[in-house]
Parts: C-alpha cells; structure tokens; sequence
C-alpha cells in the first residue's frame, strides 16, 4: 500500500465520509490466496510423509517432521515456516537492525554530553552532532515502524489462513466429525490461532531478546563495571515476586468471571422474567440480589486494583531501583569511583532498555508452553480427514469486493447486529455528557486529588533525574576526599529518599485511581439497574439485546478497561506537560518551538484517530462466523449446500476482515512514524540548543534525559486518548437508558390504607387505555362494577384483549380517560407498589425465580415458616417439599425444570395464598397442564379465594361457566356482561 493512498483513507476519515469501499485494496502479494494455497499444498505433503513413515516402522529413519499420532504440534509449526518463510526472514532483519539503532541513540546522546565538556569523540561542529541524534532517532524510528508493520502484516496472513483452514474443518460432511466438532466453541478456536500466529513472530525473533540484554548489559558494564550486575540481580530477584503477584492476579480473574456469570444469568433473568418480577413488585428483592452479587464482584476489583499499585511500582518505581542500587554500588566501592554526565545518561538510558527484554526473556518459557498447547490441538483439528472437494479458499473471481453471496438467515442474523452496532456507536457524536456523567460518579473531590498527587509522581520522578544532574556538576568542584564522601553520601541519601516518596506516591495513585473507580462503577450500575426497573413492560421487550450488553459488556468496559486507560491518559499526559515544563526551564529559548509542536502533535491525533475510529468498526466478526459454521453443522436440516454457502459467506467475512486489518496496521504504524518524528524533533532541537548555549554539563544531562523519555509519554498518550473515546461509547450507552420511557412513579404522596381493599370491589368508568404501538386503545369505553367476592369470567377471541384488562388493572399502561376504582379509589392516584402489591395473578405461564423456595413465596420473610408450610399444604404440595433435601431453602434453578408445569403453577397459587389479596387474577392455563391439576387450582380458589373478586381471563368459554357473570371482550370494548348461561343463549359469540 503506498503512502499515497493510505494517506486518502487518513483524510477521508478524518471528513467523516470512509466507508468500506474506499479502504486500500490489497495487492496480489499482500493477498491471503497465494499463502492459503502454500499453505495447503504444503501441510497435504506433510500429511503424505507422515502417512509414509507411519509405514516404514523398521526403517528407523528420524525427521523433523513427527507422526500424526504423535500431535506435538511440530507438522503445523514447520508448515506455517514454510508458507511465511519470506515474510519472516524480514521480519527477523528488521528486528536486529531496530536493536542496533535502540542501543545507537544512547551512544550518540553521550557523544554529545562529551563535546559539551570540551571530551569531543569526533571532530565535529556542535550542529553536526545533533545532526547525528536526530539521524539515529529517524533511523531507529523507521527501523521499529518496518518491524512493527511487518510483524503484524504477518500475523495477519497467518491468522486469516488459519481461521480459513479452520472453516474448512469445522464443516464437516459426516455424522460422527459433526459429533467432534461440536467440543469446542469458536471463540476458544480463535483464541488458540490468535496464540500460534503470535508464536511464529515470537520464534521468528526469538534470538533478539538475549541479543538486547546482552549487548545492553556489555555497554552498561563498561559504564558501571561489576555494579550493572548489582541492579540486574535485583531485576531476577524482583521477578518472581512479580510472578506471584501476576498468579494471584489470575486467580482473582478466575473467581471474578465466575461471580460475572453468575450475575449476568441474574440479570438474563430478570430480564425474561420482568412482566411476573413487575406483577408481584419484587424490583427490591432483585435489586438487592443483583447489588449483592455487584458488591462481591467489586469487591473482587477492588484487591485487583490494589495489585496495580505493584504493577505501577513496577513500571515507575523498578527503573529507579535498579538505576540507584547500580549507581550506589558503582560509587561505594571504590572511592575513586566519581560519577560523570555522560555515565547518568547512558546508564538510565540502557536500564530502560534493558527492562523489557529481561522481562520478556524470563517470561518466554510460560509463552511457548501455552502456545505449544494451541499448536498441538489446532493439528489435531487440521487432520480430520475433510470429505469435502472445494478448495479452502475462494479464487479472487469468487471473492467480488461488492457483493457476497447470500448468506443463511443465521448468519445474516448474526453480521447484521454486528453491523447495527458499529453503525450505531459511529453514530455517537459528542461524548461530553457522557464525560461529565463518569466524571460526577468517579468524584470531584477524588479527582483532585487523584491529580495531586498523579502530578506529584511526576515531580518525584523530576526530581531524581535533577539529583543525579547536580551530583554530576557538583562533584567537579569538590576538592579532596572527605569533601567527595560527604557530597557522595548527602546525594545518595536525597535520591533514596526520593524513591521512598515515589513509592508512598505511586500507592497513593493506585489507592486513589481504584477507590474512585470503584465508586462510579456502583455509582454507575446502581442508576442503570434503577432505570431499567423503571421501565414499563412493553420498552424493556424491545430493548432485551441492549439491555444484557449493558449489564455485561458496558459495565465490564467501566469496570475495567477506562481505568486502565485513565491513568495511562493522565500519567502521559503530566509526563508530556512536566517534562516541556522542566526544559523550557532549562532552555527558555525552547518555549518558541512548544506551541508548534503542539499544534502539530494535536492535529496528527485527531486526524489519524478519526480514520482509525472508522476502520476499526468496518472489520466482520470472525468469532460470529465461525460460531455460524459450527451452529450450521448441528443444524440437522441443514443440507451440503446450504453448508457450502455459509462457508463461503464466513470466508467473504474472513477476506473483509483481512482488508481492514491491513488499512488499521498501516495508518496505526504511520501515525506511530509521525509521532516518533515529533520526539526526534524534540530531541534535536534539545541537542542544538544545548551545544549552541553550552551550559552546565549537569543540565545537559538533565534536559537530555527528559526529551529521551518523552518518546514513550508521546505514543502513550493519543492511544490512551483513543480507547478512552471508545469506551465513552459503553458511556453513552448508558446514558440513552437513563433517557428512556419511564413507568409511574412506585411511591406518591397520597398512600392507601393499610387495609385497602377491604371488599374488592372494580370499578371501570368509561375507561379507556393509553395508545399501543399501533396508535390503538387496548381498551375503549369500558363501563363495568364488579362487586366484592364475585367470580368474573373475562372471555376474548385472542389473549390480547385479556392481557389488555390486565395491564390496566396493574396500570403496565395508563388510563387515556376513565378511571379504573377500587374500593372507590382511583388507582392512579397511588403509587405503583401500593397499587400492585394489593393484586395477584396467576399467570398462564408460572413464573419461579432461582433461589431457595422459600423466597419464591415470600422474599420478604413476612410470614412464618408455618404459614408457608400450611400454605404448601393446602395447595397439596408439602410432600413434595418435605421430600427435598433442603426443604423451604432447596434451591430452584433459573429454569424451573425440576419441576412439572403443574407444580409451579400450585406454587404461584401458594404464593398468592400468602399474599392474603382481596382481587385475584387467574389466567387460563395452557393446554399441557393435566386436567387434574387444573381442577384442583380452580377447586382451591373456590374454597380459598371465596371472599375475594376473582378474574377468570380465557379465550375459552367452557371454563369459565362456573363464574357468577362473565364479561365478553372484541377488539377492546366490552360486548356483554351477564351470566354465562344467559350469554351462551344469546348469541354465537360467547360459543364461538
């Protein structure tokens, strides 16, 4: 992809108009055919030998290449070498030549602290040597954007060859590889390609990481002597203690998804189940279940979040330590040991270099054993014997770029909502309330302080670098011995005592960052479950999919993700801020180039940022595709070719996805070049002035050390910007819930009496209903007494005029005139839970919540065992519950299947036996309940129910003759009122 195009893309998505089509098209090289069909052709040879091997059992020939029945892994390993053979090779080229270049500008930074102390290397003038900086940073800079580019342009191919190859295996043709491919997901299939592809660059580079340790190990030898070992010492000792925190760390990730299932099956429930939770008014028995299952999984975040304080202390505090124990051991012990300039740059600088391979190094072992385990089942998927002809991947004429052939309604389903959701979250403009919402959950006063002492960090951190800068300029004026060994000892000890402040600092961040943090996340999913059980019934139906993503992936985003990203934010942020500050200080003349700088920096983020925002949402989900081949396999009616043409559809998406990866890797490494060429220029205009005004070697020093470290602060600092855009979108997400539709208000002013209603008496009076959907009344001019204690047939040709009474009755929709009466009281004077706790329903489909039993008949502990036990009795269900292991505490699934439809439907009369009601409404049960389970629901309510108003609803009118009148519903209005036989006389409606 030239540079041309590539800035096209950048610009146009920067205007707002990027769409798939205007992408970078990708060359025949860059395709992933060529590679599929290597990759094919080479792991069917490899299959053929080992076919013949597996023959040749007394031949006692050894190759590299092992037996399929071994399954090591090697086979799929070797053949992914041979298909990117090329491709790596480069790859490992551009990892040296970085290495080289990295340990280069540290070289060229002390050249020019000795031609500032009159110890030029070369003969050169002062602008040549800032030439040289800033040709070694361009250099460097190149050298990392190649090896970046091409590493993940290989991962890339390798990925998408794999997850094609993949496609083909799990889209088999035969009952029992059907019955095989159904053992693994295809999330943890991606997962386990995602882990190979980074294994062949790992391996590919893999003599890079002791190559970088040890060259930096050999210069900071020559800097420090025996005292550099000191300080690597102290980085293996600190290595297991990071292990072991990073274990304990996983194991509370463990516990932490387990507690996250458990609450999103609560809230997957509630969500089913609103219509029955809303009808009995239990909102507040679900919302403290899921505030308790929140509390333990913040409690969970909370002790992770005091283990970043170690991760912190890792990256801040680790490089001082290090640098200290070396530079304290290299002067102690030998009083001749006198510390220069250009030894502090050179030291901190390859100490800083030295860090991420050491670490890398030590932890590579645990890498390639996880990745062995992913190549090793990966082969054991590649060998089913595939009964399929069609090649692996489609010819480019197969492939239009403008249209795909017509995928299967699954996976239609499945890309469909991935793309409604890319379209919506692009259609999200301006996050700023958003913003302000977390900034008033995350806390002003937190905030402050939060920036207190995040900038106090960065002053420490200042101020260490300033000690050892001083030191360096002090000690060329020290005369004699004793007065070396003072100044020695009074430095030492300021520097030590700065690293214990940054320690207490960097904890006090960490505190900070994870009290605040956890408190908008309460904050946050408290208001969310609040205004979701303030939704009527008809939003929440519509909005389900919005709804579970909210609970699960949104909160997970606030919980987890935008604290990580706040505080790479403002930590690069302060750095960038203090560190233009301090040499601006330095070098005064400095402050004319920071506001084009500025300017510049600003306006590449928010170019490139625009564009990456779009292409990242253009890409197709390869987990849905592959879930869709693998739900098409299990699919009993799905034939050969409907199969075939699921395939091809998931390969479409797999190219797509390919494409987009290719155009994100390349703006993503362009905007890195340009932001290293923004550091080089800093660099450079720091080495001009500083050989141009000649200072004090000590702030040369100084000055030096702050433009080398602004690199990471810069690159830092726009993708921390980026993700914390993105994650405003699960912000907002939650704000367009708080805006919804909400139901009437649970509690007014005006409260019934306690023992409302005394008689049951209903009273509609020329009631008529709120719109539907359809900008109907449900019900229209309804004019009906029902007396107290009388039993009420409700019969409708469909269940929508029934559900219609029901809802005005339990006010899910509000009067649009009329009035609905109780005891002579209008119903929409009180508040929904006074108004509903005094009604019960006996729902066609029964409702049982998970929990213990008893709960399901009474949450709130009002009555006493006995009651429930007599309860039960009379509903003739206390065998079966003696006979459970844990009685009333035995548990209910959130299925309910451990129980008949009969037996839950007793329970809801059981637990409205509890409720003591004075109207009771009972829907016609379906048709699968035994009919002697039927008789005797309606023979308990007789006897049970014989004082209260009771509501028959049904569609048919049989059932209902035992009512003492029956009320006949068509389309919303009230045809007849009279008693059933009369009615069955009258006319054909009431019979039919």
């Amino acid at each position: 992809m030239n540079l041309f195009r590539i800035n096209r893309v950048v610009v146009m998505g920067h205007r707002g108009l990027l769409q798939l089509c205007d992408l970078c098209k990708l060359y025949n090289e860059e395709s992933v055919h060529t590679p599929s069909s290597v990759f094919e052709h080479e792991w069917e040879k490899q299959q053929n030998c080992n076919e013949r091997l597996d023959l040749e059992e007394d031949s006692g020939r050894e190759s590299l290449l092992v037996s399929r029945n071994t399954n090591t892994g090697y086979s799929l390993l070797y053949a992914i070498w041979v298909t990117f053979r090329p491709a790596l090779v480069k790859v490992a080229l551009l990892r040296l030549s970085t290495d080289i270049f990295s340990i280069l500008v540290p070289l060229t930074l002390r050249w020019v602290i000795l031609f500032s102390e009159r110890q030029a290397v070369f003969d050169w003038a002062g602008y040549t040597y800032s030439l040289v900086v800033l040709g070694a940073v361009c250099c460097c800079a190149v050298s990392q954007h190649h090896f970046e580019k091409h590493s993940r342009i290989v991962a890339a191919n390798a990925q998408a060859v794999l997850a094609g190859f993949l496609y083909r295996k799990t889209l088999p043709f035969s009952h029992s590889s059907q019955q095989q491919s159904n053992t693994t997901r295809g999330t943890d299939l991606l997962r386990e390609v995602e882990k190979v592809t980074e294994l062949v660059v790992t391996l590919a580079c893999l003599w890079s990481t002791p190559l970088r340790v040890a060259l930096c190990l050999g210069l900071l030898w020559g800097e420090l002597g025996p005292g550099v070992l000191v300080g690597v010492a102290l980085l293996l000792v600190l290595i297991p203690v990071n292990s072991a925190v990073e274990r304990k760390a996983k194991q509370l990730q463990r516990t932490q998804l387990i507690i996250m299932e458990r609450s999103e099956q609560l809230i997957k429930e509630m969500l089913h189940k609103y219509q029955a939770l809303k009808f009995l008014t239990w909102e507040s028995w679900f919302q403290q279940r899921v505030t308790e299952s929140r509390a333990r999984e913040l409690e969970i975040l909370r002790i992770l979040g005091y283990l970043t304080a170690f991760s912190m202390l890792n990256s801040i505090c680790m490089p001082f330590l290090v640098g200290f124990s070396s530079i304290a051991v290299f002067v102690l012990v030998d009083d001749g040991n006198v510390l220069t300039p250009s030894q502090i740059c050179t030291s901190l600088c390859f100490f800083r270099l030295l860090r991420p391979p050491l670490l890398e190094l030590l932890g590579l072992f645990c890498v390639l054993k996880q990745a062995q385990q992913s190549l090793c089942h990966l082969e054991k998927i590649f060998l089913r014997k595939d009964l399929g002809t069609t090649q692996l991947v489609t010819t480019k004429e197969e492939l239009p770029s403008d249209g795909f052939q017509q995928p299967c309604d699954r996976c239609k389903d499945k890309h469909s909502h991935s793309d409604e959701k890319s379209d919506h979250d692009l259609s999200q403009k301006g996050s700023g309330k958003a913003r302000m919402l977390y900034l008033r959950a995350f806390g002003w006063h937190w905030l402050s302080v939060s920036l207190l002492v995040y900038l106090s960090v960065c002053a420490v951190s200042l101020a260490q670098d300033g000690i050892l800068s001083v030191w360096t300029g002090e000690a060329k004026e020290v005369q004699g011995l004793e007065g070396w060994k003072e100044l020695r000892n009074s430095r030492l000890s300021a520097y030590a005592l700065l690293g214990l402040l940054q320690a207490f600092l960097v904890c006090c961040a960490a505190y900070c960052l994870t009290c605040a943090s956890l408190r908008a996340s309460h904050i946050l999913h408290s208001k969310l479950l609040s205004d979701v059980l303030h939704m009527p019934m008809h939003s929440q139906k519509t909005d389900m999919r919005q709804l579970l993503q909210a609970f699960t992936q949104d909160m997970q985003v606030i919980d987890e993700e935008l604290p990580k990203h706040l505080h790479s934010w403002l930590k690069s942020l302060l750095d960038i801020l203090s560190t233009i500050t301090l040499i601006c200080f330095i070098m005064p003349v400095f402050s004319l180039a920071v506001c084009p700088l500025i300017i510049l920096f600003l306006r590449l983020q928010s170019r490139f940022y625009s564009a990456h925002s779009h292409i990242r949402h253009m890409g197709a989900n390869p987990v849905a595709s592959l879930e869709c081949v693998t739900q098409c396999v299990e699919d009993p009616l799905s034939g050969p070719k409907h199969r075939e043409v699921c395939l091809t559809h998931c390969l479409q998406a797999l190219n797509q996805n390919l494409l987009v990866k290719y155009n994100k890797i390349n703006t993503e490494s362009r905007a890195a070049l340009r932001l290293d060429g923004i550091a080089g220029i800093v660099l450079f205009l720091v080495t001009l002035i500083l050989l141009e005004t000649e200072p004090d070697s000590g702030l040369v020093v100084l000055a030096l050390i702050c433009a080398f470290n602004i690199k990471k602060a810069v690159h830092r600092y726009p993708q921390a910007a980026s993700d914390i855009n993105m994650d405003m979108l699960s912000m907002q997400n939650l704000c367009e819930f708080a805006k919804v539709e909400k139901e009437a208000a649970w509690k007014k002013s005006y409260r019934p009496p306690k023992d409302w209603p005394q008689y049951g008496e209903v009273k509609f009076r020329n009631y008529e209903s709120e719109a539907s959907s359809n900008g109907t009344p449900a019900l229209r001019g309804i004019n009906l007494t029902i007396l107290k204690g009388e039993k009420i047939g409700v019969v409708s040709r469909g269940k929508t005029d029934t559900d219609a009474l029901v809802s005005s009755l339990f006010r899910s929709v509000e009067a649009r005139s009329g009035a609905v009466l109780i005891d002579d009281i209008n119903i929409a004077r009180m508040g929904l839970l006074d108004l509903r706790s005094r009604l019960q329903i006996i729902s066609q489909v029964p409702v049982l919540f998970s929990g213990p039993l008893r709960a399901n008949l009474d949450p709130f502990a009002q009555h006493t065992d006995a009651q429930v036990w007599l309860a039960l009795e009379l509903c003739h269900l206390k065998e079966l519950v003696r006979l459970l292991p844990a009685q009333l505490l035995h548990p209910v699934q959130r299925t309910s299947l451990a129980y008949s439809f009969g037996q839950r439907r007793l329970l809801c009369l059981a637990r409205a036996l509890l409720a003591r009601v004075r109207i009771l409404l009972v829907e016609e049960a379906l048709p699968g309940v035994d009919l002697e389970t039927e008789d005797l629901v309606r023979q308990l309510i007789h006897t049970e129910f014989k004082h209260c108003t009771v509501l028959w609803l049904t569609q048919n009118p049989l059932t209902v003759m035992h009512t003492d009148r029956v009320l006949v519903l068509n389309k919303g209005q009230a045809v007849n009122v009279d008693a059933p036989s009369t009615l069955l006389q009258q006319g054909p409606l009431f019979s039919q």
